[in-house]
């Protein structure tokens, strides 16, 4: 589903946002520090901070529904990515590197954007991660403009 252009693009360090929806319906949602795609497109693995809102991983357990959002502030190039949560597991610490340095990526980005990224950010807690594996079932442009909300997988 997600193409190797896809892939570089959602793996090079973007704002990344995951939502989710418990019994009552009702939204939750937290910051993601990055992702990676695995099974030649088929799963994203979203790496959400174990100090994330305990309420989302409670819908990921109970009904595995899950929307990501991925922007590149620089230009707000976006895609949704749905999908089924198909397992958890916390992150083994040689992935931090590659986990943070998405992160520092975005940092780097918004402080091009004069967002003075790395005094904003410093409180919040990225690491450690615990990683949520997503079958991807949909893929969409959120780009403003006349495509958003194209079918893109």
């Amino acid at each position: 589903m997600l193409d190797k252009s896809l892939t570089e693009f959602l793996e090079r360090g973007l704002a990344i946002h995951i939502g989710t929806r418990n019994e009552a319906m009702r939204p939750n949602g937290c910051r993601v520090t990055a992702v990676r795609v695995e099974d030649q497109g088929r799963h994203l693995v979203c790496y959400l901070p174990k100090a994330a809102a305990p309420a989302v991983f409670n819908d990921l357990r109970s009904n595995g529904q899950a929307a990501v959002s991925l922007t590149r502030p620089i230009d707000d190039r976006a895609v949704q990515v749905k999908g089924e949560v198909i397992s958890e597991r916390d992150v083994d610490p040689s992935d931090e590197a590659f986990v943070l340095g998405q992160w520092r990526a975005l940092l780097a980005e918004l402080d091009v954007m004069g967002l003075a990224a790395l005094t904003s950010t410093n409180t919040w807690s990225m690491w450690p991660c615990k990683a949520i594996t997503i079958r991807v079932t949909a893929v969409y442009s959120q780009t403003p403009g006349p495509e958003a909300g194209a079918v893109l997988a």
